[in-house]
């Protein structure tokens, strides 16, 4: 080795397949996105993954769709999309999103309490 190689330790570890429905790399897309390699923080970002959809609005609309009859799905349309947001996290949630293609964002629900987290 000349004295200008840096000395790399190289950790293996083992991990589990990727939640069910992440994009391609999935695991890398979130270390970028986050700017660390922290396995605690990439544990609670893979337990706050909710899916990819058409952005931040797709999601909560699907979620607040799931708790109301058929017959009341209009009033969905009638909501402003920044509003009802605001309204869904409330004061115990954050959402955020990392853009996997071309109008999809892989979309996390992350909750804002230290120590508070929710299993799947």
């Amino acid at each position: 080795m000349s004295d200008t190689d840096p000395e790399i330790e190289i950790v293996e570890t083992e991990v589990g397949p990727p939640p069910s429905g992440t994009p391609w790399r999935f695991r890398e897309l979130v270390a970028l996105a986050l700017k660390t390699t922290d396995p605690a923080v990439l544990d609670a970002a893979e337990l706050d993954y909710r899916g990819v959809y058409d952005g931040v609005d797709a999601f909560v609309r699907g979620q607040v769709a799931e708790h109301l009859p058929a017959h009341l799905l209009w009033v969905l349309e009638c909501c402003e999309a920044e509003r009802l947001r605001r309204g869904y996290e409330g004061r115990a949630i954050r959402l955020w999103t990392i853009a996997v293609g071309e109008g999809r964002f892989a979309v996390f629900e992350s909750p804002l309490e230290r120590g508070r987290r929710r299993s799947r």
